[in-house]
């Protein structure tokens, strides 16, 4: 290759593609805030103390080929048509560049407290819920949880915690609050129910059309519902992960880029955009966020854009779907292709085994394996 190839985002797209663009010759640059990658559908686990630390992360340095650098530093703004990034304050130009930068929580708007908030995206993030909700077992008299956002991520979290809370001997309230008025409208109603039915037998109070009120660091009004010094998580949506981008592009509410078949951001030549930070279209819908789609897209872009460097037409992105697995500690949902729906602990076995598919390692496959043959054991 020739000139300066940068990748925004050091994830399951972004190193996927640093393995294949390191095999031609060329400046290759990744970009990262974090000196760590991460296996991210084992944060929830994480955070309610299930799995150890060492199994879901691994330094990015330790992972990359020979040939690309690596800039530790968080993308604050994306000129598209200077063909720039700012990441800290330092701007980097770019011949070709993929953007894999992901996503961060959207608090859309709502102002919470300093330091009353819990969020879950990042490895930090799980560690401070783990550690933050062991001391408040410990200090508080009638712990409660509160969720806003009933989504998958939100409903995993919620069970992770709860159930650490029954292992540490403490009853432990959760309420799960969403302004839809449907949890998991993409289900089918069976299994709806099915989900519907693990979280009341769980004594899950869902609050289905309601937002926060109020929240003054101690206590909490949630669909006119008062709760006295919950411990709060946010899992009420994601964003694209750089605050400011410059540029025509077209966008979805979440802020994912749309992106033409082969992966390339239209209007703007050599520049390709996979994984969360993507919009993919695949038979008439946009894909959902998910580990094999980024893993995948980040491979074929960086295909494509090698392609493109010798004067062959990219090629579209086909994706496969697997399927996937929502674990909820002592149940789980889940559709396997082609169609066939999972439920039960059989559902979180095959999590920890999807995730040490995934990992970064023979000793991380390992953790995962045993996790699976025993789960839930604590870490």
């Amino acid at each position: 290759m020739h000139g300066k190839t940068v990748i925004l985002g050091g994830g399951f797209a972004g190193l996927q593609a640093c393995r294949i663009l390191a095999r031609q010759d060329g400046e290759i640059l990744l970009i990262d805030p974090s000196p760590v990658t991460t296996m991210l559908p084992a944060l929830p686990d994480l955070a309610g103390g299930w799995v150890p630390e060492q199994i879901v992360s691994r330094p990015l340095r330790e992972l990359l080929p020979a040939g690309v650098d690596l800039l530790s530093a968080a993308a604050t703004r994306l000129d598209l048509d200077q063909r720039q990034i700012v990441a800290n304050g330092r701007p980097v130009s770019y011949d070709h560049l993929l953007i894999a930068a992901g996503s961060v929580p959207d608090f859309r708007g709502t102002v919470f407290p300093p330091g009353t908030i819990h969020a879950l995206a990042t490895l930090p993030d799980a560690l401070r819920i783990r550690n933050e909700f062991a001391a408040y077992l410990s200090a508080t008299p009638r712990p409660q949880v509160l969720v806003l956002g009933t989504g998958y991520t939100g409903l995993e979290l919620a069970m992770s915690l709860h159930f650490r809370a029954r292992a540490a001997g403490r009853s432990c309230a959760i309420t799960l609050a969403d302004p839809a008025p449907v949890l998991l409208p993409s289900l089918p109603n069976r299994q709806r129910q099915y989900v519907l039915d693990f979280l009341t037998s769980q004594g899950a109070d869902i609050r289905l059309g309601a937002s926060l009120d109020s929240f003054d660091g101690r206590r909490a009004v949630v669909g006119g519902r008062e709760l006295e010094s919950p411990f709060v998580c946010w899992a009420g949506g994601s964003t694209f992960a750089v605050p400011e981008l410059l540029g025509h592009v077209e966008r979805l509410r979440d802020g994912r880029l749309v992106v033409a078949p082969d992966l390339s951001l239209p209007g703007y030549p050599g520049v390709f955009a996979a994984g969360d930070a993507a919009a993919i279209r695949s038979r008439g819908q946009v894909l959902r966020k998910a580990v094999n789609f980024a893993y995948y897209g980040g491979r074929h872009a960086a295909r494509n854009m090698l392609r493109l460097r010798h004067g062959l037409p990219a090629r579209p992105f086909r994706p496969v779907d697997l399927g996937w697995i929502v674990p909820l500690h002592a149940a789980s949902i889940g559709r396997l292709a082609p169609g066939f729906w999972i439920r039960g602990r059989i559902g979180v076995r095959l999590h920890h085994l999807m995730c040490g598919l995934r990992n970064y390692s023979l000793r991380h496959f390992a953790g995962c394996l045993r996790l699976a043959l025993n789960p839930n054991q604590g870490a």
